[in-house]
């Protein structure tokens, strides 16, 4: 079997069979549930309009995507490194471009399952109003990217760092900061500073792709600029890591 699948596999069964992986997946999943609560909490309160809610829910499941797959990154390179597991994997005749892919394949995977977790979260908040398959599409297409920018990301730290907690405290800050269109206000967005930060800012394309289609129901064929920005944002980060697994010492 070629060398990239065999660790994809060891990946998917890391994520999906193993204490850890399940962990950080029903974490994910209890937090969606709380914040789920809560906006149809405020929904039935009529403080927010069905649209708004999907859009809320939208952008909790790519920032919690975003967040799971940056852990699952660094994690799969640096924590292996100080488990004792990476060195061996490097020792095999596998490339480093083929242990590479088998780690992306594992965040995809990590990303994939979140992905539906998340469209059931989507649609318990959503399934009375009329954008729901829009919101659903529009974290396909859009949120994808972005998330799995972030675990390449996250690879790339991992390879570079010297310890797993070195690298999450890094990846955090990093996340904090791409995350923050969640706890600015209008206001502030719609700065200078502001919007030329959300012209750079990959989660900022996100979800203001999902803003125009779930609240302004636009097509998704519109927001070209967005799935530009987020598609360069996964090349950029996958040079990233493919470089930095290049000199990656053992």
């Amino acid at each position: 079997m070629n060398p990239a699948l065999l660790i994809a596999r060891k990946e998917a069964g890391e994520l999906l069979l193993s204490l850890r992986g399940l962990g950080w997946l029903m974490t994910m999943a209890a937090a969606l549930s709380v914040f789920s609560v809560l906006l149809v909490s405020d929904s039935e309160l009529s403080l927010l309009d069905n649209a708004q809610v999907v859009y809320d829910m939208a952008a909790i499941a790519t920032a919690m995507g975003t967040l799971l797959a940056l852990l699952v990154g660094i994690d799969s390179v640096a924590g292996e490194r100080e488990r004792g597991s990476l060195l061996p994997l490097l020792l095999t005749r596998a490339s480093r471009e083929a242990v590479l892919l088998g780690k992306i394949a594992g965040i995809a995977i990590a990303w994939t399952v979140m992905f539906a977790v998340s469209v059931a979260y989507l649609w318990a908040v959503g399934s009375t109003g009329q954008n729901l398959a829009g919101s659903v599409v529009a974290v396909a297409l859009i949120g994808t990217p972005a998330v799995l920018g972030f675990g390449l990301l996250g690879l790339a730290i991992g390879a570079v760092v010297g310890s797993a907690r070195a690298g999450q405290l890094s990846g955090l800050m990093v996340l904090l900061v791409s995350t923050s269109p969640l706890l600015l206000g209008p206001s502030l967005r719609q700065s200078t500073v502001g919007r030329i930060f959300d012209r750079v800012n990959p989660f900022s394309g996100a979800v203001d792709a999902y803003d125009a289609v779930i609240i302004d129901s636009q097509s998704i064929a519109a927001q070209a600029f967005d799935l530009y920005l987020v598609m360069a944002w996964l090349g950029l980060t996958m040079i990233a890591a493919v470089v930095a697994f290049r000199r990656m010492s053992r």
